[in-house]
């Protein structure tokens, strides 16, 4: 290796391995500060429902099974967590606009103590630690088992419910998830406000919780702005050692474990979604996440992985070639995609609707594909970019972004993609970018990128 070449990946270790150590120390928890001040604009949001003001419930449903006695490592609705920081299966969060006689405007209802807590089970919050986490005081928590008869009082439907009639109909704010179709089983929403309301659950006006907490959620605090950069960080160090042990005649599933291992020995959560590496022609399937296929000399390997961090989730492509070196064409399709990703960073800015950076991005390669002869009008290049190229990131790796005009604080991905099935070539470079007073930051710029910084990190060398 040429000294000067030997410098520069030596300081681009240092420089990367520095970052990740700056970052190691887990974010400050977010305040109970903070969730009262999201709590009360939530209450803002709904008095504007009605006359009599609006009842939003949030219900962490019951766990999903693997199988039949193994479940899922739980997790609630967001939703749930944003207003209380709380995720504990069987919580429920009721806000109302119009005080609730003997309980006020909010309360945080928690499920009893299980039999086998703190031997088969971990231990639950009780009163005293959802308090200190929730900002919320202990006379605002309730057991469970209270929440059918607060929510009759909060929640009167106008007609088939004794008590008094409402001018008009109740709103109430709730996840109800997807409908039923034709002989299928109620949703479990569905049945509970049934169960509750019994016919009475038909005069209420329902309307989905998300839609009014989502715009709320779209702007970063700096708390979760930390949690998202400590994401980040990770996936980062996960990206960097995958990149350095993939060669030939491995397969995909040593490179999903090198990054899994990353993300757990580093302290998060886990993934925000199922890391998707696909090698050869499964670079050129979206989100492929069998692993099962062995590693050719000549191979591009798309890694598209997330590690979660307290809730916060990061989402980051980078596509490399088995044997540390891009061919002359695989690296002419990579430059298009870096091209598009950068012509999207210089134009997202405050003001700027957000169906701009897909524009943008999908505009310059269309391009490229008209310079490489793979299409001959701009209009047929959904031939080899199928996706958009920009989405929310927060809490759920698809933030919503029901407001569509970029402001400052809100945190989006760019993910410019090349795929010619028929050469099994498929390129993807993503990115999580925050929108500042006068730009943006790319958040998980310290990730190689460039196909100079790829190639240089992936040689082999020894210090």
């Amino acid at each position: 290796m040429r000294a000067d070449r030997f410098v520069y990946v030596f300081l681009l270790e240092v420089l990367a391995r520095g970052h990740a150590w700056c970052q190691e120390t887990a974010p400050a928890p977010i305040s109970p500060e903070e969730y009262a001040v999201r709590r009360s604009r939530v209450l803002a949001e709904l008095e504007k429902d009605s006359a009599a003001g609006g009842v939003l419930l949030l219900r962490a449903g019951p766990p999903a099974h693997f199988t039949e006695e193994v479940e899922y490592p739980y997790r609630p609705a967001n939703d749930l967590v944003y207003l209380t920081g709380i995720d504990t299966e069987g919580a429920a969060m009721l806000l109302s606009a119009t005080e609730i006689a003997g309980i006020g405007h909010e309360a945080l209802f928690l499920p009893p103590a299980q039999r086998g807590e703190g031997l088969w089970i971990a231990r639950r919050p009780g009163p005293a630690e959802a308090a200190a986490r929730s900002g919320l005081t202990e006379s605002k928590i309730f057991p469970r088992q209270r929440l059918d008869e607060v929510l009759k009082k909060a929640v009167r439907p106008a007609a088939g419910f004794h008590g008094r009639v409402a001018a008009g109909r109740p709103v109430l704010h709730v996840n109800l998830g997807r409908r039923s179709g034709p002989g299928e089983p109620l949703p479990e929403e569905y049945g509970f406000l049934v169960t509750h309301f019994g016919s009475g659950a038909f005069h209420i006006d329902l309307r989905p919780a998300h839609s009014l907490i989502a715009p709320l959620r779209q702007v970063k605090s700096p708390a979760e702005l930390a949690f998202l950069r400590r994401a980040i960080a990770i996936t980062g160090e996960a990206h960097r050692r995958a990149m350095q042990k993939v060669r030939a005649g491995i397969f995909e599933y040593h490179l999903a474990a090198a990054i899994e291992h990353e993300f757990r020995d580093r302290g998060a959560g886990g993934w925000a979604f199922p890391s998707i590496v696909g090698s050869g022609p499964n670079s050129c399937i979206l989100h492929y996440d069998r692993y099962d296929r062995r590693l050719d000399a000549g191979d591009l390997v798309v890694m598209d992985i997330g590690a979660e961090c307290a809730h916060y989730a990061a989402d980051i492509t980078r596509t490399v070639p088995v044997g540390g070196s891009f061919s002359e064409r695989q690296r002419r399709v990579y430059q298009i995609v870096f091209a598009a990703q950068e012509a999207a960073f210089r134009a997202i800015r405050p003001g700027l609707p957000h169906g701009e950076v897909d524009r943008i991005a999908k505009e310059t390669v269309a391009a490229g594909l008209i310079g490489l002869g793979l299409i001959r009008d701009r209009s047929e290049a959904g031939r080899h970019l199928p996706h958009g190229t920009s989405h929310g990131l927060g809490m759920d790796v698809h933030d919503a972004m029901p407001e569509p005009i970029l402001r400052p604080g809100m945190v989006i991905t760019v993910e410019p993609g090349i795929y010619i099935a028929e050469e099994a070539l498929g390129v993807r470079i993503e990115d999580d970018v925050l929108v500042t007073e006068d730009g943006c930051e790319v958040l998980s710029a310290g990730i190689p990128r460039t196909v100079e910084e790829i190639e240089a990190w992936m040689r082999p060398r020894s210090f």
